[in-house]
């Protein structure tokens, strides 16, 4: 039996680009897995590298993309990638053969050099992922990771809208019916200093990338539900917490968390808690965490990751049990917990089922979770890709 992986990422470089290596392995580490890290969650997104010349060939390995539902191809534009025109016709057809299928495959260009744009005709109208400086082979640490941050969070953004099937931002106005950019709903308290960094994190969001914010004190319109509007756009959304001192005591706080859980929305935590929480909110856990330090950045690359993995773990799971046949009840994008019983119950059992098979991604529950879980009810059975095979006759 095979699988077809819902994306597939190529990393292009030319082999005399000496650093092409040094960047393809920084985004195989947050788009597949970091190696140095084997027992941590991981994206699990293939990652494939083109920056060898094919055997008799000037050009890299040809591209299948018919292996993946979605495809997208990083070009790391060097000098060397510009001079070589190999090169720039073997990205010249891998833009030819993505425009054919706009909506499934994607080119997405980076400028290491300033000479970068023109590498092809054909991509001088795109607009370029910049990198403002080069990666000096004896460059220091802190250097590598301002040059990797400036690459992370478009790649991460860029992603997530072709998973999500939308459109660019300069063709959005084209259709009233067409997705906007990936949007944040910023969830503060309004009775603490967290009000200010919740503003300043929104304000460095508009100005400094293509991301969108909803920020209830402005985006919510008067008589408005808030549990409606969240339902609208929470395919489309991220709710990023900032759980302060008084976050839990405030009740439109724990409303937004409950919503957007409800509504499958990917939710981040940034820890602002200062002085204590008198109690802590518990639908809060099951989430990834952060702590505040004016790490604007920081935070949206962590949102956008939990987003990519959200959307990529959900179409992964469901193509898995179409291949193995299985019927799930519900597929999570996140490891299961007690809130997630609501949902359960309230859909309940088919007709004729004797259990609901709850399909959720790896790493697996430890026994004591799932102790508690099978305690509230036994009639659901929770199971990872890891441990699919059980239950495979």
């Amino acid at each position: 039996m095979s699988i077809k992986t819902p994306l597939s990422v190529f990393i292009v470089w030319h082999p005399d680009y000496s650093e092409g290596q040094q960047i393809a392995d920084f985004l195989y580490s947050f788009l597949c897995r970091d190696s140095s890290k084997p027992l941590i969650r991981s994206m699990g997104i293939p990652v494939y590298f083109r920056g060898v010349k094919s055997v008799n060939k000037n050009q890299p390995i040809a591209i299948d993309f018919t292996e993946s539902e979605f495809t997208a191809v990083i070009a790391l534009v060097s000098d060397e990638f510009v001079v070589d025109k190999e090169f720039g016709n073997y990205l010249d057809k891998i833009f030819d053969e993505c425009n054919s299928i706009s909506d499934k495959r994607r080119v997405y260009p980076i400028a290491i050099s300033k000479n970068a744009f023109n590498v092809s005709t054909k991509l001088t109208p795109i607009n370029f992922i910049r990198v403002t400086k080069s990666i000096e082979n004896d460059c220091n640490t802190d250097m590598k990771s301002n040059i990797f941050s400036q690459i992370k969070s478009p790649i991460l953004h860029e992603l997530c809208r072709l998973l999500m099937n939308m459109k660019k931002a300069t063709t959005e106005t084209d259709s009233l019916t067409i997705s906007p950019p990936l949007k944040l709903f910023i969830s503060h308290s309004k009775h603490d200093d967290s009000k200010l960094d919740a503003t300043k994190f929104r304000d460095y969001i508009n100005s400094q990338t293509q991301l969108k914010t909803f920020f209830d004190t402005n985006d919510i319109a008067y008589g408005s539900n808030f549990g409606d509007e969240i339902k609208k756009v929470a395919h489309e959304s991220a709710l990023v917490v900032f759980q302060s001192d008084s976050y839990a005591d405030r009740e439109w706080c724990r409303i937004e968390v409950l919503e957007a859980k409800s509504a499958g929305c990917s939710i981040v935590i940034v820890n602002a808690v200062q002085n204590g929480e008198k109690r802590a909110f518990p639908y809060l856990g099951n989430y990834p965490s952060i702590r505040f330090k004016n790490n604007f950045l920081d935070i949206i690359d962590l949102t956008l990751e939990q987003v990519l993995f959200n959307l990529y773990t959900k179409i992964f799971l469901d193509s898995l049990t179409d291949m193995y046949e299985i019927k799930a009840d519900r597929i999570l994008s996140t490891s299961p917990e007690l809130f997630n019983f609501i949902q359960l119950k309230e859909q309940g059992l088919n007709e004729g089922e004797d259990f609901g098979l709850v399909v959720y991604p790896d790493p697996p529950l430890g026994s004591e979770e799932m102790e508690i879980l099978n305690k509230l009810d036994s009639n659901f059975i929770f199971i990872t890709p890891l441990t699919l095979p059980l239950i495979i006759k």
